[in-house]
């Protein structure tokens, strides 16, 4: 398979969609292992993002826990707006996650697994990607309103 072309930023928010329906859909059907397939894929695509609006390099083949741990430098800088949307608090739970779907997806022969353990880490992981969304989109948009500041003090 070839590389894909990156996405627009339209096509980024029509794949955004689709994949929420996904989630919804795979939720609903107790496909817990699609969800937190989904789960993952968005949570990336959103530290990423994140990265990128800040300044920060992000490649191509980046894992998700390096990106964890760059947005958490980040947090960790009081003085920046990263501090206020990702604080360490808020950043340990998706290392906890990630832990706890890296040892079902890794282990997923290997282990005896309920149904409400697989249930357990796709409900955490709904609710942390609709949290790391809704910070993603603000962090962009408070560093927008803040280069639109210092841009018009500077005119």
């Amino acid at each position: 398979m070839e590389n894909p072309t990156p996405a627009s930023n339209t096509q980024k928010y029509y794949n955004y969609i689709e994949q929420m329906v996904r989630l919804r859909k795979a939720m609903a059907a107790q496909f817990y292992l699609e969800a937190i397939f989904i789960e993952y894929a968005v949570m990336e695509d959103r530290l990423a993002s994140v990265l990128i609006h800040s300044g920060r390099k992000c490649g191509e083949r980046e894992g998700i826990a390096s990106k964890i741990k760059k947005v958490a430098a980040l947090g960790t800088e009081e003085s920046s707006l990263a501090h206020r949307y990702f604080p360490s608090d808020y950043m340990a739970t998706l290392v906890d996650w990630k832990r706890q779907r890296d040892t079902i997806i890794h282990n997923l022969m290997n282990q005896k697994l309920a149904t409400k353990d697989l249930q357990k880490i796709a409900l955490e992981g709904q609710q942390i990607v609709k949290q790391l969304n809704s910070k993603a989109t603000n962090y962009r948009k408070a560093l927008e309103r803040q280069a639109a500041k210092a841009q018009k003090q500077e005119g």
